[in-house]
């Protein structure tokens, strides 16, 4: 193989991922330079992980086999020597690591570690108590205050370590994964260390307990052979430390990964995943341990197309190995619970699985799921990509984990118009809160409809309620669910629309009729979005789960927003008018609902016509599917006529001149509003004789919205928007107001 430059480790492991991957662009087996200049391997692949820790040919025992080491080139200066000069199972070899390995192996067996379940269930009650004590609304460090004790309370109470001593027991086993320190810091841990456990060890000679620990003790009282004082004192170093450090990162990790991706948290909450998948996963693209020392072959060995010569430091990636694209693919990187293949090594292989992984396995269960269920608005109280990582290339966790026990916000900024043809003002208002039925939604995006507009400026009735939010053409995210919802969730895609919801007691709810803009038009009490209660130009609504539609994952919130309303009207106004495969369709009016009505018409495969005044149209026209463009009745009809007329501008003398080109038994289709003019069919008029329909035509069900965000998904319709943040609110009122948006203005929040 191709000689490269080794990769020398970041001591402060500040991007362990980004490190890994350029070890894996060398090869499954790599060169890499450790702290003070000593050379070693890396293997990231996880194939080639698999031989190494399956291969008798590898040692861990560096006092004897680290070749370096034993002819003096490496003394006790070396930063790692640490984990050189522990004797315990990890760091023996062949019929030293057997032996030593079994006096603890019966105490992880899945039947004994089961019966630790109610022990471990209650050290995590006695935590969430705490940290429910502590004052609201401010920020709790997770991983010191419950991913850390948890493991450590459980790990101690098994080893019997009173609870005075347990921080000072477990600081050696900290200090010695921090790659960090100098020299001369990592020996003198290495010492007190060692002391301190020799001084548990004596405790437990004197006073023996009910505890693992103690049992260690009788065990070597009774076989000297068995264990060294050494090695019982490595025994429980190890023991110890991989009993908490691991579990720790596990479980912040998985936590942190949850927050940050809430559409899976979603999955496990609805029972679609379960909590040992998120444990899979995150052990897999988060391994808690990232660059574990050491290995050295007794011999030359060949793995992953490279020689390792005998003597030479390997280090196990877990952290890359993970994410080896070989086995997982180009999104190996990415976190997914869902994942057919979680397959890790994170808690080894073969001889040196660790025999802990059972309590590892079942504390992260516990503690994962009762957190979550306490604080079910948990949520970071930082950006996520502010969190610092732990600091050293051995381990792969983060230094804190700042939370909200509920991040729920209590104020959220609102485009509020505070009269009739006032200015839309971005203000702090109250969060609402999801009632039975209800979804709480975090807005993404929000179409600016004209009917918004005739709202605030004194065309239509000033709604009543305050403060006056308007719009109905919401894209987001369900972040929380009101009692009864049982058809939405937590981290669903939605959009909102105009009509939530009738009174379903007065005379037209009694018709039993599907949910339209029909229904809001008639029912005695209707709920609409914007009118009768709070609308959509909010970061967040409160909206009846029951008028709100999944949207494609092939469709962003931008795109989604105006089909909401433009989308969903001029779709609507299509079917109404039922058009036949041989019929024509003109569209008259290209602006935020025609330029659709052009797109779902070609997409539908009808002869199209464009009716419009405007001449910088007519090359947009024909580009969304105009075959033919027009700009009045007149022309239409000398250009042959259209079968149906879909009118989706705002004047309805247009219309009416538009009469002029429908052909006999035609379908002229009005889909919008026009607030000062009125539609005419004059004396002279043929449409009886012609047998001609007029047809009104609003949101036609949500199964037609279903279809008009379907034919987005598709690519076969896309709505031209120009996007303006929150903060520009008012300016978007103003040009759509003044006709100057093409063709859909889409507030993002």
């Amino acid at each position: 193989m191709e000689s490269r430059c080794p990769v020398a480790l970041d001591p402060l492991g500040a991007d362990i991922h980004a490190e890994g991957s350029r070890i894996r662009a060398q090869g499954p087996v790599a060169r890499i330079e450790l702290p003070g200049g000593v050379k070693a391997w890396s293997v990231t692949g996880h194939a080639a992980a698999r031989e190494v820790l399956s291969d008798h040919r590898f040692s861990k025992d560096g006092r004897r086999h680290f070749d370096a080491y034993v002819d003096g080139t490496v003394g006790e200066d070396f930063p790692l020597i640490g984990w050189v000069l522990m004797e315990n199972m990890t760091t023996a070899y062949g019929a030293d690591h057997t032996r030593l390995r079994k006096p603890c192996a019966h105490a992880f067996t899945p039947r004994r570690v089961e019966a630790l379940r109610p022990a471990v269930e209650a050290i995590t009650t006695e935590l969430l108590d705490e940290l429910a004590a502590l004052p609201a609304g401010e920020p709790v460090d997770l991983k010191g205050l419950f991913a850390h004790p948890l493991p450590a309370r459980a790990i101690c109470d098994l080893f019997g370590v009173p609870a005075e001593a347990r921080a000072e027991m477990l600081r050696g086993g900290e200090v010695n994964v921090d790659t960090s320190i100098s020299p001369e810091e990592a020996a003198a841990n290495v010492a007190r260390w060692h002391q301190e456990m020799l001084d548990f060890v004596d405790s437990k000679r004197r006073s023996p307990g009910d505890d693992l620990t103690s049992d260690l003790v009788a065990a070597q009282q009774a076989d000297s052979s068995l264990l060294s004082d050494d090695e019982l004192v490595g025994t429980l170093h190890i023991m110890l430390a991989t009993g908490t450090e691991p579990v720790k990162n596990l479980i912040a990790n998985a936590v942190l990964a949850l927050l940050t991706h809430p559409e899976q948290l979603a999955l496990v909450r609805s029972g679609e995943a379960t909590w040992q998948d998120v444990i899979q996963e995150t052990l897999r693209v988060e391994a808690p341990v990232a660059h574990l020392p050491f290995r050295f072959p007794v011999e030359d060995v060949e793995i992953g197309g490279v020689t390792i010569p005998k003597g030479e430091p390997v280090l196990v990636n877990y952290a890359a190995i993970g994410r080896d694209p070989e086995v997982h693919g180009a999104d190996a990187d990415r976190f997914d619970i869902t994942r057919a293949n979680k397959e890790s090594l994170s808690f080894g292989h073969a001889i040196y699985r660790c025999i802990g992984q059972p309590l590892a396995l079942l504390e992260a269960e516990i503690a994962l799921a009762a957190l979550f269920e306490r604080f079910p608005h948990l949520g970071l109280a930082v950006p996520a990509e502010s969190i610092a990582p732990q600091g050293t290339f051995i381990m792969n966790g983060v230094a804190e984990l700042p939370v909200l026990l509920d991040a729920r916000p209590t104020t959220m900024k609102a485009a509020v118009v505070p009269e009739v043809g006032a200015t839309w003002e971005l203000r702090d208002v109250p969060v609402p809160q999801p009632g039975p039925g209800q979804v709480l939604i975090r807005v993404r995006a929000s179409g600016l409809c004209h009917n918004d507009l005739w709202l605030t400026d004194g065309h239509f009735p000033f709604p009543e309620f305050d403060p006056v939010v308007v719009g109905h053409e919401a894209a987001g995210d369900v972040v929380a669910v009101g009692p009864g919802v049982t058809h939405r969730k937590v981290g669903d895609r939605v959009g909102a629309t105009w009509v939530q919801g009738t009174c379903g007691t007065c005379d037209y709810c009694r018709l039993n009729l599907p949910l339209t803009g029909q229904s809001g038009m008639n029912c005695a009490a209707p709920v609409m979005s914007g009118l009768t209660v709070p609308g959509h130009h909010a970061e967040y609504v409160t909206v009846l789960a029951d008028s709100t539609v999944l949207l494609p994952d092939e469709v962003s919130y931008v795109q989604a927003a105006p089909v909401l309303c433009a989308g969903y009207t001029s779709w609507s106004a299509l079917r109404a008018a039922d058009p036949k495969p041989h019929e024509r369709v003109a569209v008259l009016g290209i602006g935020g609902l025609g330029h659709l009505a052009l797109q779902f018409s070609r997409a539908c495969g009808f002869d199209t016509v464009a009716i419009t005044r405007s001449p910088d149209k007519h090359d947009l026209a024909r580009e969304l599917g105009a075959a033919t463009v027009v700009a009045n009745g007149a022309e239409l009809a000398a250009a042959g006529g259209a079968d149906v007329i879909l009118v989706t501008g705002t004047s309805y003398e247009a219309a009416t001149d538009a009469l002029q080109g429908l052909r006999p038994n035609g379908r002229l289709v009005l889909a919008t509003i026009d607030p000062e003019g009125s539609f005419s069919i004059g004396p002279t008029s043929p449409v009886w004789a012609q047998r001609q329909q007029i047809i009104g035509a609003t949101h036609n069900g949500l199964e037609q919205l279903t279809e008009a965000l379907r034919l987005v998904a598709e690519g076969k319709v896309d709505p031209i928007v120009e996007v303006f943040p929150k903060e520009r609110i008012a300016e978007a009122v103003a040009l759509a107001a003044k006709g100057e948006v093409r063709f859909r203005a889409v507030v993002t929040y």
